[in-house]
């Protein structure tokens, strides 16, 4: 189902000026069509002179979207602009008119809470936005359950709830591995086996120096801002043929989060997805920018995440705390205590900050709301990881079985070993042996001989091999013997 058949022509028509309409859909499930066409369409029909405000976070995005508008001659209604645009303006008092627009679209809007890790002014265009009461404003994402109880419990506004159910289906395997070293042996199986893949990555310094270790074979993309100078390493001219193209002619595309949302990668040799990225709802849009083909029967990706181990989650917990302390204590304690305590010394991580009065005639201190939130919502994330480990979090999440890397290498020996078995056969339990100890099936540490075990086991795994049991018969020292529970291994015609 797409949005459009959830949110349509008759569905706007009941919308009035100060609803917020939310919109949950999965990637490629049609948020920006709607807005694109249904919304244009309605909006370009029904108000003279009224346009549409959509907002985006992402210059990638920005530029894919403004050329799709573009040469669909939709500019007349549609202007697009990014929330950072927005932020800078209101910090430095330049004015903004919003009286000729009908609506404001808040395109991936979980931007305003997994942003505000690192941008000090994400809550300054929320707010603004929110403030419009006289518009329509229309939020969307496919990761924004948190930034909406946000809206309707901390900011204490209602919204008109539109959702399509979520699933993960075109992953087609989900695969953990632990060192940074993986990816570079990724890279060179994808070289050596002509594979394309995505690799997302959390630094601009690891993906770049990834990146240069395989010039020929991969292209680099990073933001422009925030990435300690890397960006003059990324190929302008690749970087925008890539976006209009949807597609890219290298085998690896090494990218920041820069790329984690709106843009379309429809090039369906783009197989494996390769994510280093620690927050999850940024994780999640990552996996969509490969949007899955309903033209080619099984489309899908091979999705490989770096795993956390629970002394690294404490490490980013305990970081976190830290960052909160000072809102902590000045929520309990009140400014004057707040200032008697850290007088001079600023809020390094601005969740504590200093605004002018209304009326201008004095400074006082206030909390980021958002900030704060995203980091007790982070905490709250953290705390379910190291209770159940990160790599059951992530699997439950995507409703997914896994395996890790060391199970997948193990798993690739085992098959390699008896694909050679196929048709050899075992008389004795000593003929068996090295097949049992390379299955290796364990109950309660003990090792398991039967066949029915064995069997279970191949069946529980999808391996795409059989033991079969069966009588036949040798000649022995000229004599006939018979061999009732012989073994041999078969291949499944169906895996």
């Amino acid at each position: 189902m797409r949005v459009s058949e959830l949110v349509t022509t008759d569905e706007i028509k009941k919308w009035k000026n100060g609803d917020i309409i939310a919109i949950k859909a999965g990637t490629g499930r049609g948020k920006s069509y709607l807005i694109k066409n249904i919304l244009y369409g309605f909006a370009k029909g029904l108000h003279n002179n009224k346009k549409i405000l959509m907002l985006i976070h992402r210059v990638n995005c920005i530029n894919q979207f403004q050329k799709e508008i573009e040469d669909d001659n939709k500019t007349d209604v549609i202007k697009i602009d990014s929330y950072q645009s927005l932020e800078f303006k209101i910090k430095n008092g330049i004015k903004i008119d919003f009286s000729e627009y009908a609506y404001i679209v808040c395109d991936e809007f979980h931007y305003f809470m997994s942003d505000a890790a690192f941008n000090k002014t994400t809550d300054i265009s929320l707010n603004t936005i929110l403030e419009q009461s006289n518009k329509i404003r229309i939020f969307m994402s496919a990761t924004g359950d948190y930034m909406k109880n946000y809206i309707n419990n901390i900011k204490g506004l209602d919204t008109i709830n539109y959702e399509l159910p979520i699933d993960y289906d075109f992953i087609k395997k989900l695969t953990f591995f632990d060192k940074d070293e993986t990816m570079e042996k990724f890279i060179e199986e994808a070289i050596e086996k002509g594979d394309k893949g995505i690799f997302f990555v959390q630094k601009a310094q690891k993906a770049y120096e990834l990146h240069k270790k395989y010039p020929e074979h991969t292209l680099f993309n990073c933001s422009e801002s925030n990435n300690k100078g890397y960006y003059k390493y990324v190929n302008k001219d690749k970087i925008s043929k890539m976006l209009a193209d949807e597609g890219f002619e290298e085998q690896i595309l090494i990218t920041t989060t820069t790329m984690d949302a709106g843009v379309n990668i429809t090039d369906t040799d783009v197989k494996h997805i390769v994510c280093d990225i620690e927050d999850v709802g940024s994780l999640i849009q990552c996996i969509g920018r490969r949007r899955i083909s309903h033209k080619i029967k099984d489309d899908g990706i091979y999705l490989y995440i770096k795993n956390r181990s629970n002394k690294q989650l404490g490490g980013r917990k305990t970081q976190t705390n830290d960052k909160i302390k000072r809102a902590e204590y000045f929520k309990k304690y009140g400014e004057i205590e707040y200032v008697k305590k850290h007088g001079r010394d600023p809020d390094n991580n601005a969740i504590v900050y200093e605004e002018v009065n209304a009326d201008e005639t004095g400074i006082y201190k206030k909390i980021n709301d958002m900030a704060y939130y995203k980091s007790l919502i982070d905490i709250a994330i953290i705390e379910e990881m190291i209770e159940n480990s990160y790599i059951t979090y992530i699997s439950k999440l995507f409703n997914k079985r896994y395996r890790t890397l060391k199970e997948e290498y193990e798993r690739e020996k085992l098959e390699k070993y008896l694909d050679s078995m196929v048709g050899q056969v075992m008389l004795t339990s000593k003929d068996r042996t090295e097949l049992i100890n390379s299955l290796n099936v364990r109950q309660n540490g003990k090792l398991l001989r039967s066949l029915d075990s064995l069997n279970s086991a191949l069946r529980e795994q999808r391996i795409g091999f059989y033991i079969e049991q069966f009588q036949t018969s040798r000649m022995i020292d000229n004599k006939k013997k018979n061999f009732k529970n012989a073994w041999r291994v078969l291949r499944l015609v169906n895996k």
